[in-house]
């Protein structure tokens, strides 16, 4: 009889606990997670912070978060799987009544881009996995955008692109800084370059005084990034997913130099807005130029890409300006348009020169 009871007793356990849980398993939890960063450089890491929190008394024995991200994010601390462009990454946890957990993941940024934790199942079981609940999914953290980078290998590029023909030799077109003229003097603040003292009237008026320097001109120019891998007329069906991208990091690079450089920007994209038409930025210069530039090319889709005769009719001829094409190939087309606009061609990937007007060529580094 005292076997039977103490049977008795524990199947009677067993099934408030399962009721328990039944009813209040789903209660009190909640689960986030974050980015610690918005933006990352192609290549390096970035953390991920995921948390879970039990604001009840019954403890949660076994929770499992099971994520679907985009593939090109590498959770280098777990064995996910990958299928197609998804990466499944599952985490398990386990919370005390009353408490937090929360987990820190390393994450290799393979390639740009804008991601996203594109879905997330929470699924939590009792002490005997007799139930299954699923939990809502409170915050799943927003965007991270994975800016590319730039191709260093070959080294600065400018110069061996930025050239003219003068008789029968080839000079190379300055691209340096602006020269500059004295805009009056202010007193010196810390972190001015002593170079720009003047000695004499510091010395005349009693206080430390420096030189301020305004330039006289800022050059411009437009930037034509091309999105295809092959003539129209070639008859090549895919583009070449590698060869775009080692595009996209030149031309990353080149503007990183025009923005060294105090150049006006304006960047011309080989790939259709919502208008159908090739996009392009307004001119800027600077950092602020850089960095813009860079969260477009992360967002480059590169599955509608432009032409080459429309996008080098994309914009108007004006002024005084520099006109450099950065493309993995060059025809006929670009023949025409270098020597007519006098412009520069920069040709990447697998230096596919046809049309015999590239300035420079940057091929992809043997991997």
């Amino acid at each position: 009889m005292e076997v039977i009871a103490v049977l008795l007793l524990v199947l009677v356990l067993l099934l408030a606990e399962t009721a328990l849980y039944r009813r209040y398993g789903d209660k009190g939890v909640s689960y986030r997670c974050r980015w610690t960063q918005t933006e990352q450089i192609e290549g390096e890491t970035i953390t991920f912070e995921e948390t879970v929190e039990n604001c009840k008394a019954l403890p949660i024995p076994w929770l499992k978060a099971e994520l679907t991200v985009p593939r090109w994010l590498d959770f280098s601390e777990t064995h996910s799987s990958v299928t197609g462009d998804d990466r499944f990454v599952t985490s398990f946890f386990s919370i005390k009544s009353q408490a937090k957990v929360r987990r820190v993941w390393t994450i290799i940024c393979q390639k740009r881009g804008v991601y996203a934790v594109e879905h997330a199942v929470l699924v939590t079981t009792d002490l005997l996995g007799a139930v299954r609940l699923s939990i809502p999914a409170s915050d799943l953290g927003g965007t991270c955008t994975v800016l590319p980078r730039r191709y260093m290998e070959a080294g600065v590029l400018l110069p061996k692109v930025l050239r003219q023909d003068a008789g029968v030799r080839s000079v190379q077109q300055s691209w340096q800084k602006d020269a500059v003229l004295p805009a009056g003097l202010r007193a010196y603040a810390v972190g001015d370059p002593l170079n720009r003292m003047d000695w004499k009237r510091s010395l005349h008026m009693g206080t430390w005084l420096v030189r301020q320097e305004e330039p006289i001109a800022q050059q411009t120019v437009t930037v034509f990034l091309a999105l295809e891998t092959q003539p129209e007329n070639a008859g090549a069906l895919m583009s070449d997913p590698q060869q775009l991208e080692h595009t996209i990091r030149v031309c990353a690079q080149c503007l990183w130099e025009l923005s060294q450089d105090g150049w006006r920007v304006r960047l011309c994209l080989g790939e259709e807005t919502s208008q159908r038409t090739p996009q392009c930025t307004d001119y800027a210069s600077g950092a602020e130029m850089y960095h813009r530039a860079l969260r477009i090319l992360a967002q480059l889709r590169l599955k509608q890409p432009v032409a080459m005769s429309r996008l080098l009719r994309s914009v108007r001829r004006a002024g005084d300006e520099t006109w450099l094409l950065i493309t993995p190939y060059t025809d006929v087309i670009v023949r025409t348009w270098k020597q007519a606009w006098h412009g520069h061609v920069l040709v990447t990937g697998h230096a596919h020169d046809y049309g015999d007007c590239a300035d420079a060529c940057v091929p992809m580094s043997r991997e």
